[in-house]
């Protein structure tokens, strides 16, 4: 095949696996809207006994991905990512599809701790666009993917909640099974395979451990920045209702704030991975966290909607940006023949963070009041701006030599 065929069988390919990422994706999200309604039609009547399981089904399915991403990725090393991925969207279709037919709780509840085992679909699109970038790309392949999953974020609550009211809840299941399957239909007819590493490839591989101090470059503002993503929802609305002087139209403002943040996540996607390209990973980091951190701490003090629609628009447009170069530092931290494993690591440390965000979020606005869970993020993303600095510094000998000499002239 000449290089032109191939240039363009590639693009073709990546083309449908954004396509399939977008249908998973919103998929995965159908359900958000009405999964309290769900619940209390299996028997928890109670509206705010509704919205605590809600909570734990979300942290449920978090805690059991936590735990497998990490298996999932080093198989990924040896399968292929193409491999993974379709066992992500056919398990997904096919859990999912059973939730539709839960008769309590308790059921719901073993599924979204199935479903944090087998899925991860993100995780393994990421390795598979990675793995399979031209030479160069890889930045801009990965910026486009995450745009297409925030794009796929938004798109998906609102979708789910238009459905739950023209077909029912249960039936709704159903459509989300429908569209993980057409995912990894999509995917298993239309997107290439990467290849696996030989067995010398995965002997040398596996021969030490993972270098973790090149990888928490990627791995820290990962962390923080699903933390400051999630840890504001449980406190939104409260806040939103606050600044309005009424409940009325609450959830209403607060999706459109939640979808507009989304949007610009996705357009920070978008742009992220081209910065990289130009300027560096850990330049483009640092300074979007620090960006966000800074956005992030006066919105605590707005006195109007309005106020806080544009902040969060900044802050999400900056965390946006992060997330494609920290992948892009990922795969830099490490041989090919071990991407599947450290990008397992990094969808580990994203459940876990996903887990982490709404619980902190709703405990803050509990004892401290609704501006606490947007001060702490931006105190955190400050910290994990100055974090990244101190092992850019660190990480280089020169540096190093100089800061002991500016310590030795200091103490003496």
């Amino acid at each position: 095949m000449k290089r032109a065929e191939v240039h363009v069988a590639g693009k073709l390919s990546f083309g449908i696996l954004l396509i399939s990422q977008l249908a998973a994706t919103a998929g995965f999200m159908f359900v958000m809207p009405f999964m309290p309604l769900y619940v209390q039609r299996l028997g928890v009547e109670d509206a705010g006994s509704a919205a605590a399981w809600a909570g734990v089904l979300n942290t449920a399915t978090a805690l059991t991905m936590a735990l497998a991403a990490p298996v999932w990725g080093r198989l990924a090393d040896r399968l292929g990512p193409k491999t993974m991925l379709l066992r992500a969207a056919f398990a997904g279709a096919l859990v999912v599809g059973l939730m539709g037919l839960a008769t309590s709780p308790w059921h719901l509840l073993a599924l979204r701790l199935v479903q944090g085992t087998l899925t991860g679909t993100v995780a393994a699109a990421t390795v598979l666009a990675s793995a399979t970038a031209p030479q160069g790309k890889a930045g801009a392949r990965l910026g486009t993917l995450q745009m297409i999953i925030f794009v796929a974020a938004a798109a998906g609550p609102f979708m789910g909640g238009v459905f739950a009211e023209v077909v029912g809840i249960r039936a709704s299941f159903a459509v989300t099974a429908g569209l993980l399957f057409l995912s990894g239909v999509l995917v298993l007819f239309g997107v290439e395979g990467a290849e696996t590493a030989s067995e010398e490839e995965e002997e040398s591989g596996e021969s030490g451990p993972l270098p973790w101090r090149a990888l928490l470059i990627g791995l820290i503002p990962l962390f923080f920045v699903h933390v400051a993503m999630t840890g504001v929802h449980p406190a939104l609305p409260g806040f939103v209702g606050e600044l309005a002087g009424t409940m009325a139209g609450v959830a209403s403002l607060s999706g459109q704030i939640l979808g507009a943040g989304a949007l610009a996540a996705a357009a920070g996607s978008l742009v992220g991975g081209r910065l990289a390209a130009r300027f560096g990973t850990l330049r483009v980091m640092i300074l979007a966290l620090l960006l966000a951190g800074l956005a992030s701490l006066p919105q605590a003090a707005v006195s109007t909607v309005g106020e806080l629609f544009e902040l969060r628009l900044v802050i999400s447009f900056a965390l946006g940006l992060v997330i494609p170069v920290a992948n892009l530092a990922i795969r830099s931290a490490v041989a090919p023949e071990r991407q599947g494993e450290a990008f397992g690591v990094a969808a580990s440390v994203t459940s876990v963070a996903f887990g982490l965000g709404p619980l902190g979020g709703g405990l803050l606005a509990a004892s401290f009041g609704f501006g606490a869970p947007f001060i702490v993020p931006g105190v955190l993303l400050i910290s994990a701006s100055i974090a990244l600095l101190v092992l850019a510094v660190t990480s280089r000998p020169r540096y190093m030599r100089l800061l002991r000499l500016v310590f030795a002239n200091l103490v003496t």
